[in-house]
């Protein structure tokens, strides 16, 4: 498959890490990685599970930044379970480069 670039989206799911789950916006999704935005940090370098609905996309918390809303996560995916629309299409799922 080749390499999808990065949609823009608004949809809850379940991130968990250890036996800690909770409730997160995915906000930017790729083949590889997803961007989230949470209210607790989740660990970093934490293994990670991503479920939306049916589907689960598992990998490793990569980086962590605070904002006034509360914490930015990026995720990336293992190579065994990259994303793609047709597994999971979240909801708002925008391809920026149609705005241009």
């Amino acid at each position: 498959m080749a390499g999808l670039g990065r949609y823009l989206c608004s949809q809850l799911a379940t991130l968990r890490c250890g036996q800690t789950a909770r409730t997160v916006n995915l906000e930017e999704i790729w083949e590889s990685g997803a961007v989230l935005e949470c209210e607790e940090a989740p660990a970093a370098d934490a293994q990670a599970e991503l479920r939306c609905g049916a589907v689960t996309l598992w990998g490793r918390i990569r980086a962590i930044e605070p904002h006034e809303f509360g914490w930015r996560a990026e995720m990336d995916f293992s190579p065994l379970t990259p994303w793609s629309p047709a597994l999971f299409e979240p909801a708002h799922l925008l391809d920026p480069t149609d705005l241009v």
